[in-house]
């Protein structure tokens, strides 16, 4: 990435999230930021967390980047492409792109606050002497850590749009996308120790018989006599033939995202949602 699209790329980057360009030169840019894009960047967690444990709104900082080697400014930081702060941006890309943002569509005259949940929509894969697959739709809540099962099942009567409505405002996560994550995917971990395992000793007895039978047919000793060529093709198939039965019955469970999603909900309706699922 030359000096030129790497300051198109962060410009375009910067004023996309919302940022204000205070000044743009050739090798220098100005922004100021986003909450969102502060918290996410200039390493303030203890600033941000006092600030939302007081309810007020922070101040975000100016960033100033500077893609030419030569320039030189003061409170400036130069950024290339083995620069931490530039990879730090293309990890923040990359979650974002896997996350869409959704707002409740909210008819209100006062100032209501939203609430972000994380929804991961998940299979689960199980693989044995019988296949099946489980659906599951898990939602934490990124201020207090409160989790729900099945939730996308509860949405079909809420909508949402793409933008904030009017009066409506988003309370910043106290939990990190990414550690939100990490806690679903602990609770399916939790939840998986603690379904039927039965279907595991099965498929491995089914396993045994069938490797049992595949040995019995391709008796070593009985080849002895046979050409080395042909021993050879014999042991290649027995090889081909263990391994697929190993691909279709050695027990597994896999795990797979589907989607995933920020819902800001207000929470009224949020805790109709739950009312609704504990009914």
């Amino acid at each position: 990435m030359d000096r030129h699209t790497l300051h198109q790329f962060l410009r375009k980057f910067f004023l996309s999230n919302g940022c204000q360009l205070l000044e743009e030169k050739e090798g220098l840019l100005h922004f100021l930021l986003t909450p969102e894009l502060d918290e996410e960047l200039m390493n303030r967690p203890f600033y941000w967390r006092y600030k939302k444990r007081l309810g007020q709104e922070g101040d975000p900082m100016e960033l100033t980047l500077l893609t030419d080697p030569n320039e030189t400014t003061e409170k400036a930081e130069h950024i290339h492409f083995g620069s931490p702060r530039l990879h730090k941006i293309f990890r923040l890309i990359r979650d974002s792109a896997q996350v869409a943002r959704l707002y409740e569509k909210v008819d209100t005259a006062s100032r209501t606050p939203l609430y972000p949940w994380l929804i991961r929509n998940m299979s689960v894969h199980f693989s044995g002497k019988r296949k099946r697959t489980e659906t599951h739709s898990v939602g934490l809540q990124l201020l207090n850590g409160q989790l729900a099962t099945d939730w996308m099942e509860n949405f079909s009567q809420v909508q949402f749009k793409q933008q904030i409505s009017d009066q409506c405002y988003c309370l910043s996560p106290i939990i990190r996308y990414q550690s939100g994550y990490q806690r679903i995917s602990s609770y399916m971990h939790t939840y998986l120790d603690t379904i039927d395992d039965s279907w595991v000793k099965e498929t491995k007895d089914t396993l045994k018989q069938e490797e049992d039978l595949l040995a019995h047919f391709f008796d070593q000793s009985a080849q002895e006599e046979l050409e080395e060529e042909i021993r050879e093709e014999r042991a290649a198939l027995y090889k081909n033939e263990l391994d697929a039965v190993h691909k279709r019955l050695v027990p597994s469970i896999k795990m797979e995202t589907i989607n995933a999603g920020i819902f800001y909900l207000s929470e009224e309706t949020a805790r109709k949602l739950l009312h609704k699922k504990e009914a």
